[in-house]
């Protein structure tokens, strides 16, 4: 490079300058020069065995590391910062444990049991006022190989849930966001349509998840592009689990998509996990919105 005559640029006449920078790349030596130039720093660029040594005045080598180091901040890229995590979590656990429970106590769909027709989650009695067949439905399951299903996927969507948020506050979005999308499956259906099962709170489970990762991405200064990935990745479970023969495939949809936007606004909210007896209470009021909702549904 060329000495010039722009006092905010290459100089010759640096006797004694401090060297700041040196490096065998001519773009990373040219993209240097030009930082300092726009800085009012005067520098001289000497080259030397195929290196590049980058030198200024003494008197401005601090300013020079200064505006050198804020360039390589904005232009390294960043990594993710580590998803809260509170360890292991028994909401994944619990809600297995309660799932095989109640199927012990209803039996299967086929054995003609009271449990299913007070509280399925038919369209038809839901929107004639029944609306509490949208949380009794997510603990019923029609046969021993859908309750395995839904029992493994709690396992890691409820629980990932649970590490995140904590187990009582994750409970308690999950459940609010699982029996909203069955009301509104109810109300896309408008018939004598009528489905079982809690696959609709393990994809809102998955939907939470995906939110707040959406968020934490979206928080970077680089690569934003990448944030909805893990919508993507939602979508690609909805695709290849949620859409098989039989399934309810608007209550999976809706459960991911409202799952996602509870996540979302927790984490733009920057909610946290609140402290323990917080939780406990969480949990408590959960449980007690599903054994309220069955007393209606068996009253």
């Amino acid at each position: 490079m060329e000495a010039g005559a722009n006092e905010n640029g290459p100089v010759d006449g640096l006797a004694g300058g401090a060297v700041v920078r040196t490096t065998a790349s001519t773009t990373r030596a040219g993209d240097w020069a030009l930082v300092l130039a726009a800085a009012g720093i005067r520098y001289r660029l000497d080259t030397a065995d195929g290196r590049f040594a980058l030198a200024v005045d003494p008197s401005d080598r601090a300013a020079a590391e200064t505006a050198l180091a804020g360039f390589d901040a904005e232009g390294a890229p960043e990594s993710l910062p580590p998803a809260p995590d509170l360890g292991a979590s028994l909401l994944g656990p619990l809600a297995a444990i309660g799932f095989c429970g109640m199927f012990l106590v209803t039996g299967s769909r086929e054995g003609g049991s009271r449990w299913f027709e007070a509280g399925a989650a038919s369209a038809q009695q839901i929107a004639a006022g029944q609306w509490w067949r949208a949380v009794t439905a997510l603990t019923l399951h029609a046969d021993p190989l859908h309750l395995a299903g839904n029992v493994v996927a709690a396992l890691i969507f409820m629980s990932a849930a649970g590490r995140w948020l904590g187990g009582g506050l994750a409970a308690l979005l999950i459940l609010v966001s699982a029996a909203v999308a069955n009301l509104l499956t109810a109300a896309v259906h408008r018939t004598d349509f009528v489905s079982v099962g809690s696959s609709t709170a393990i994809f809102a489970a998955l939907g939470l998840v995906a939110g707040m990762q959406v968020v934490r991405r979206l928080r970077l200064r680089t690569r934003r592009g990448y944030a909805w990935v893990p919508l993507g990745a939602g979508l690609a479970i909805y695709a290849m689990l949620g859409v098989g023969e039989g399934a309810d495939r608007y209550a999976h949809l809706f459960g991911l998509g409202i799952g996602a936007a509870v996540g979302l606004g927790v984490a733009w909210a920057d909610l946290r996990a609140p402290r323990p007896s917080l939780q406990a209470l969480m949990g408590l009021v959960a449980l007690a919105g599903v054994t309220s909702c069955w007393a209606l549904a068996l009253r």
